[in-house]
């Protein structure tokens, strides 16, 4: 597989601000018990808390340690190292999670639960509504997720989760933390604090109080040579790729033993540059409301009850020359109610609806779709029974979706160049079912093997149905079909799992085959849709077509606890994920990750704490047509941590190098892998203080 043999940097540690109460305690305190590192608590993959060793699905939790180390700008960057993770990467301002090769409205991306109601899966450079900065925890459910989020989880959900509704009794009557950090690559500074109050509290409830901002501001991203080799201009940075964002959040939460319930308002602004295009920015800012309760007390046949409600109203602005090219809005709501019941005939599970409400739009002189209504309404089960040393789990959804397309006149239309290029008003309705199957075999108490058989419909969405227009952002011009029928998969995955011992992890097969796969292909046509006749305002066509297709491949995660010890660990980790995918001819599809590895050490010894990891990536030879190589590239990361608790606080220091060699990486995930690498060399400098 090819890999260079030049090594580099990469950011093992981007900057700060993993919530002081998340963080492990230092060496010494952990004691010298057996390492295990599958029990992590997972919420997103079943309606109850398992550890991640008791999950058929596969997972990633970031959280503490591990995500203080991986935390990027954008969500993408975060999670983009994770076995069976990359990235959209649309530079340092827009980059959104890849799941086993599968990204866009295939990966839902979810806030506490609760969709993130943005415009993010219509482009990859729209970026996703979050800011991993005051993020608590993140978990990644790998593969088909459909039955508890919806057909567009057929890839995999990601969900964020902060501390911006409290579920639990608060420990100190006031608690919070306060974040810097400096990265010298871009001249990137990013502060920001979290404050929670109990403006009143007993031994058993509190009313609490939560309060969070943030601020970040970054300059071009610099590289060790040209961002386009064909063009040599602007060495040693990518123009236009500076970003400023600044958001917050004030919330009030209800927790008592049986009974909590949340509000908070929160908003989030970020302004970035398109990469080298040195005329284009978005403007993207986001206001929204969340709702949350939960009832954990016997009524009835049940145990449980949980209500999440999400309210959005996003905009974005595509600015040309300091001019509005395009404006998208998205008003959107999402909710969802689930019922618990456990011990039912020998079963626990969760009986649910959920909600989805989008009224999209795209005006502009560049819009490429119609302004539309999106309702979604879901029924959905999930059973899970323990008999033996095995665990079965069963679940199936029912989606009902209903889009109406206003008119709309094509900017071929507009400009006289195709007059049949103008519609009337549409509607799209289609009736979806997916069903899932699983076990998991615990043959002791250290071994565990799980088989997850999976079907799923989806249905296409506005923009894969009505598109017609430039998108610029893009640099292309996207056509839909109305008459896209559903996407059908059939998915299958088997994994080994080790929750204890010298060695531990996972290693595990997947396939998922897809009847009528829904993609943007590359036509190879010009489109001259400003009727001026000049080449070079054309943009090359791409139509949203269907083909049977197929997604498999393998990942593997261990843990070498190599020392453990009392006042020392030492840890190492071997990861490695592969994923092909090619339609029923053969034929390869565009933008499929490449073979990747990671090899990493871990040490800690009381406050003190380092490390260093090694990410391969293989060359990338297997393209589609109109796709060219993507050469391999290796990264190594260093960071090095220091705590120490004074006056009351905790204070954590931090330095990480990035890229200290100049690696000229490119992801061939990317549309702009061409024109924009990763960062080059950087230094961070973190500061963090929780009390």
């Amino acid at each position: 597989m090819n890999f260079p043999f030049r090594l580099s940097l990469l950011s093992v540690a981007a900057a700060s601000c993993a919530h002081a109460r998340t963080l492990p305690p230092p060496a010494s305190a952990t004691g010298a018990e057996p390492p295990v590192t599958l029990d992590t608590v997972v919420v997103s993959a079943t309606p109850f808390e398992r550890s991640q060793a008791d999950l058929i699905s596969s997972t990633n939790v970031l959280s503490g340690q591990d995500l203080l180390l991986r935390q990027q700008a954008t969500l993408g960057e975060t999670l983009s190292a994770q076995p069976g993770m990359s990235s959209t990467y649309f530079g340092p301002g827009a980059s959104r999670p890849i799941i086993r090769g599968l990204g866009g409205n295939r990966v839902r991306m979810l806030a506490n639960g609760v969709d993130t109601i943005d415009a993010s899966t219509t482009s990859p450079d729209h970026a996703v509504s979050l800011e991993p900065f005051l993020v608590k925890r993140i978990e990644v459910v790998r593969g088909p997720a459909s039955l508890l989020y919806g057909s567009s989880a057929v890839g995999g959900v990601v969900n964020v989760i902060d501390h911006r509704v409290e579920t639990e009794l608060p420990a100190a009557t006031v608690s919070g933390e306060l974040d810097a950090h400096y990265g010298t690559n871009a001249d990137e500074f990013v502060y920001g604090g979290i404050l929670d109050v109990a403006l009143w509290r007993t031994e058993d409830r509190a009313l609490v109080l939560h309060l969070d901002g943030f601020k970040r501001s970054s300059d071009d991203v610099r590289i060790p040579g040209y961002a386009d080799p064909s063009d040599p201009v602007n060495k040693g940075r990518i123009t236009n790729t500076a970003i400023d964002s600044d958001g917050g959040s004030v919330g009030l939460s209800w927790v008592s033993g049986d009974f909590n319930a949340g509000i908070n308002y929160n908003g989030f602004n970020t302004t970035y540059g398109v990469p080298n295009e040195t005329d284009v920015e978005i403007d993207m800012k986001q206001r929204r409301v969340d709702f949350t309760a939960g009832l954990d007390r016997d009524f009835g046949i049940f145990s449980g009850a949980r209500f999440k409600f999400g309210e959005a109203d996003y905009r974005h602005r595509e600015i040309e020359d300091g001019e509005v090219g395009t404006t998208f809005t998205n008003k959107g709501i999402n909710s969802r109610f689930e019922l618990l019941h456990q011990d039912l005939g020998g079963f626990d599970g969760s009986w649910g609806v959920e909600f989805n409400r989008s009224d999209f739009s795209a005006i502009g002189e560049e819009a490429f779709l119609p302004t539309t209504l999106t309702n979604n309404i879901a029924l959905f089960l999930f059973e899970e029974a323990k008999r033996g040393d095995f665990t079965w789990q069963f679940g199936a959804r029912y989606e009902h979706q209903n889009i109406d397309a206003d008119p709309f006149d094509s900017v071929l239309f507009l400009n006289g160049v195709d007059p049949s290029r103008t519609y009337g008003s549409r509607t799209d309705r289609r009736d979806v079912f997916s069903g899932s199957a699983g076990v998991i075999y615990a043959f002791n108490p250290t071994w565990a093997l799980a088989l997850s058989l999976t079907a799923t419909e989806r249905a296409p969405n506005a923009q894969e149905l009505y598109a017609d227009g430039p998108h610029i952002g893009t640099d292309a011009y996207e056509v839909g079909d109305p008459g896209l029928d559903l996407e059908r998969s059939f998915g299958a995955e088997l994994s080994l799992r080790k929750r204890t011992g010298f060695v531990t992890g996972s290693a595990g097969l997947f396939v998922n085959a897809f009847n009528g796969f829904i993609y943007e292909n590359a036509t190879g046509a010009l489109v001259d849709f400003e009727g001026s006749g000049d080449p070079d305002e054309f943009l090359p066509e791409y139509r949203f077509i269907q083909r049977d297709a197929i997604f498999y491949g393998a990942e593997i995660e261990t843990t070498w606890h190599l020392h453990a010890s009392e006042s020392q660990t030492l840890d190492l980790k071997l990861n490695a994920d592969y994923t092909v995918a090619e339609d029923s001819h053969g034929n390869p599809l565009p933008r499929i990750p490449p073979l990747k590895g990671l090899i990493g050490l871990a040490w800690a010894s009381g406050p003190w704490s380092a490390g260093a990891d090694v990410q391969l990536v293989a060359k990338q030879s297997r393209n589609a047509e109109n796709e060219t190589d993507t050469a391999g590239y290796q990264l190594l990361g260093v960071y090095a941590g220091y705590r120490f608790a004074w006056n009351r606080v905790v204070w954590d220091l931090f330095v990480r190098g990035s890229n200290l060699t100049d690696e000229d990486a490119r992801l061939h995930t990317s549309f702009l892998k061409d024109i924009s690498p990763l960062p080059g060399r950087s230094v961070v400098f973190g500061l963090r203080a929780g009390f």
